[in-house]
């Protein structure tokens, strides 16, 4: 199986833009390079932080974005989105019982469980940072349980890391402190859980937690930089990207394609030069 990770397009109203850069024009780009290079893929998933400011007329741009994928399209909301707007405009984008923006979708190569880590719309505590109640992880755990019932490898996919990753001005808002021990808790009973694909950082980081594989990419729109030695948060124009994740049943392969450069590509057998 071929998937395409897209993460914070941050997409704002149409000709506005954001930390000196165009966000439709990158996602724009990103989509043509996808539907040219990829179309051969079976799904794109997009971790969240859809819009900057949750305009209506951001997300009228995103679904006109996005229906020039070739491949149907799994959005997930993050810290950035309006939950009720995101639902205007993608009604048919499953929520659960209590209106939460998380659902299962079964592929090629087993489930993949999409989920949702923003502050519930009553809930006054800090925005920017990840949630996942009791509730959420009640309804996780059913999906875990079926999953394992049914035999099915299970990917699953989130916007706010439920983990620290070094970078600190970040790890203020990962998944809050309580409810993140709580999903790891959870996760541990369970063996059949290959990868754990986020957004939110706007970096590409892989690694393991509690011996579960994990990626985050390059955001389509603006990025952070990697700074260990100071708390702000510094973002930067460095080159976006988006993931190409080949899926079988033994491997996990996460590629990230530079859809915006434009230089040279040289043959290594002649050095001469394309493009």
């Amino acid at each position: 199986m071929k998937l395409i990770h897209l993460t914070d397009t941050h997409l704002t109203t149409p000709g506005r833009s954001l930390y000196g850069i165009d966000p439709l024009a990158r996602l724009q780009a990103a989509v043509e390079h996808i539907a040219h290079q990829h179309a051969d893929a079976e799904l794109c998933v997009v971790t969240g932080d859809l819009t900057h400011w949750g305009e209506a007329a951001a997300y009228a741009s995103l679904r006109d974005g996005l229906e020039l994928l070739p491949m149907p399209v799994l959005p997930l909301i993050g810290n950035h989105d309006h939950r009720g707007r995101f639902r205007a405009a993608f009604p048919e984008v499953p929520v659960d019982e209590n209106g939460f923006v998380q659902w299962t979708h079964d592929t090629s190569v087993g489930r993949f469980i999409l989920l949702d880590t923003v502050l519930g719309d009553a809930d006054q505590r800090r925005p920017s940072a990840g949630y996942f109640d009791a509730g959420r992880v009640e309804w996780l755990r059913a999906q875990l349980d079926r999953a394992q019932a049914d035999a099915a490898p299970v990917f699953l996919f989130m916007h706010h890391p439920p983990f620290g990753v070094g970078i600190a001005a970040f790890d203020e808002i990962n998944l809050v402190a309580d409810d993140a021990l709580a999903f790891g808790a959870l996760l541990r009973e369970y063996g059949h859980i290959r990868h754990l694909f986020f957004g939110h950082i706007h970096r590409p980081i892989s690694g393991s937690w509690h011996g579960i594989p994990f990626s985050t990419l390059p955001a389509t729109a603006h990025q952070s930089g990697l700074d260990f030695l100071t708390e702000t948060d510094l973002f930067t124009h460095e080159a976006p990207g988006y993931g190409v994740v080949l899926i079988t049943p033994e491997q996990v392969t996460v590629h990230i394609s530079d859809f915006l450069y434009r230089g040279p590509q040289i043959d290594p057998g002649s050095e001469r030069l394309h493009g």
